[in-house]
């Protein structure tokens, strides 16, 4: 089985400074203002399609290296961040007990597949001081759609996408899973809001036991679909 993990609101937290820093990295580049009506807007949530769609949403056009600068605004931000509380991006409760317990685990492996840049979510796990060595890992910085991005975890891990579960915080997760067909955990902050749109499995904290108590009732789900 493998178990991929979404990260920023999954694994770390820190939410509030992370959303405030890429907001103004974008306000900052563009003068634009990235209100709720825009977000609402978007097909996708991943930090490269929306930054492609604030430059698009600006009036300028993209590929121009606006979105590079977003990046680059959005990382400092970030940095910013920290260096005023070094306690901002932490690990949420239960999850650097979590992956220890996974990775003791036979037959069982971890992926990261998130929406974030490469550089700017390595950041935030560095600050959390979760390391991330030995996972596979997919970001926006591969491609900008979280369908793909997952995807493309599991084809770093090696494994079949039919043999994996992956466990996320926001709406935008739970979509990605149901395009992709995949069973879905939702944990974080917006299990209601998960709960509400029909999510099944939820989990809040990610507690090693817990977890793996559900992984056994949905092992059966993910070997009918390997076979």
């Amino acid at each position: 089985m493998l178990i991929i993990f979404d990260v920023d609101g999954t694994l770390i937290g820190g939410e509030a400074a992370d959303w405030l820093s890429f907001d103004t990295a974008i306000e900052s580049v563009l003068g634009f203002a990235a209100d709720e009506t825009f977000f609402a807007g978007l097909p996708e949530i991943t930090a490269q399609s929306i930054a492609e769609a604030a430059v698009r949403a600006s009036g300028a056009e993209t590929g121009n290296g606006l979105e590079q600068r977003i990046h680059d605004e959005y990382l400092r931000g970030l940095r910013l961040a920290h260096s005023s509380d070094p306690l901002t991006f932490q690990p949420r409760p239960g999850v650097p007990e979590l992956l220890q317990h996974l990775a003791s685990m036979p037959g069982v492996k971890v992926a990261l597949a998130t929406g974030d840049w490469h550089p700017t979510i390595t950041f935030k796990l560095a600050a959390a001081g979760i390391d991330i060595s030995t996972f596979p890992v997919a970001t926006s910085s591969d491609t900008s759609r979280r369908p793909d991005i997952i995807r493309l975890a599991a084809e770093r891990a090696s494994m079949p996408l039919s043999q994996a579960v992956y466990v996320g915080d926001g709406p935008w997760d739970m979509r990605a899973c149901r395009e992709l067909k995949i069973p879905f955990i939702g944990t974080g902050s917006r299990t209601h809001r998960l709960s509400e749109n029909g999510v099944q499995h939820l989990l809040e904290p990610l507690e090693p036991s817990a977890f793996v108590a559900l992984l056994q009732t949905l092992a059966l789900t993910v070997v009918g679909r390997s076979q």
